[in-house]
């Protein structure tokens, strides 16, 4: 079927995300925020994903994707001054309101993140932390009633994270008898496809179809050495933010903290990115898995396979880059207008 991703942008841009959340007018009281505003508000609200660095938690400290989170964030989008801003900044802020109206209510706690030992470390209230974990848990069963399930690789970090803290012993219980989803790409959930589109327009940066994408790659990894021995030594999970760390000198500021406060498309539109071959390859071998994984429905032993058939890789090395790419959908083809 042909996905028109132009029509999909139109149906989604200024949609309400939430049953609290009525309309996209501004407040009564509006005053705009310039970015710099917006970023440092945004840093506030999400402490508990990525602490602040040298300070304990605010008294104003909310505990992710609570309804209070998400009106939270939902202000500060709508408080931007959006006459101020760049064509980047305006794509970037567009893409998180877009954001708004996927699955995050009930999926509160990112799986790329160990949210419970950031709450415990920062000395939050342990009856803040309880009532979290229980509202999580009540979600996940609510999830199920429209079809949300989490995949086996956010159940599997997900039991590690609580498992490793003296708290959440029911939530335990709960993950341990948890089925997962068979898949672990964004389209088995619902609208899904839709999803990982509105994605790969922010971070590719057009409006391309996700067939059309891969092609794209796997006409430009035809021209490459079939197999090639990697050497990886990744930190991050976020594959394509440890190679704007490594080869971008300038990061142009964001509001998404999935990126680390990074606008991933305007910091590559800037960069000049020179990888060395074996990198390009290793880009272009993740870019083909993400597409899918995502939108194909790939499954994981399937995406293994595709990996270590373009790269000498470890199992261990494999699992990595998968999760990674199931954990941070499309954002590594981010880089294919530069390769």
């Amino acid at each position: 079927m042909q996905f028109h991703s132009s029509k999909v942008l139109k149906s989604l841009f200024c949609v309400a995300s939430f049953m609290f959340i009525t309309g996209c007018d501004k407040p009564r009281d509006f005053k705009s925020i310039s970015y710099k505003s917006a970023q440092e508000r945004m840093q506030e609200t999400n402490q508990v994903l990525i602490p602040l660095p040298d300070k304990t938690a605010s008294s104003s400290v909310v505990l992710p994707f609570t309804d209070k989170y998400l009106e939270k964030r939902h202000e500060v989008y709508n408080l931007v001054e959006e006459q101020a801003l760049n064509n980047c900044q305006l794509d970037e802020l567009n893409y998180l309101k877009i954001q708004e109206r996927y699955p995050e209510r009930y999926i509160m706690w990112p799986a790329s993140v160990n949210v419970l030992d950031n709450a415990v470390s920062m000395d939050l209230n342990h009856d803040d932390i309880n009532n979290w974990l229980q509202v999580f848990k009540a979600k996940l069963e609510e999830a199920q009633k429209s079809n949300i399930y989490l995949s086996r690789l956010e159940l599997s970090r997900l039991k590690r994270y609580v498992s490793e803290q003296p708290v959440g012993g029911e939530l335990l219980d709960y993950l341990m008898m948890y089925k997962p989803r068979n898949g672990i790409g964004l389209y088995q959930l619902p609208n899904g496809k839709e999803w990982y589109q509105s994605k790969l327009n922010f971070y590719y940066t057009k409006p391309v179809s996700p067939n059309s994408l891969l092609t794209q790659v796997q006409q430009r990894l035809a021209s490459k050495p079939i197999s090639v021995k990697a050497a990886l030594n990744s930190t991050e999970l976020n594959y394509a933010l440890e190679v704007i760390k490594a080869h971008c000198d300038t990061l142009k500021p964001g509001l998404n903290w999935v990126d680390d406060y990074i606008n991933l498309p305007a910091t590559v539109f800037d960069c000049q990115l020179n990888l060395a071959e074996v990198d390009k390859l290793i880009v272009l071998a993740l870019m083909e898995v993400d597409l899918g994984v995502h939108y194909q429905g790939w499954s994981f032993k399937q995406a293994k396979v595709t990996l270590q058939s373009r790269l000498e890789l470890t199992d261990e090395q494999a699992y990595k880059l998968i999760e990674g790419i199931a954990l941070y959908p499309a954002s590594i083809l981010t880089f294919l207008p530069k390769l």
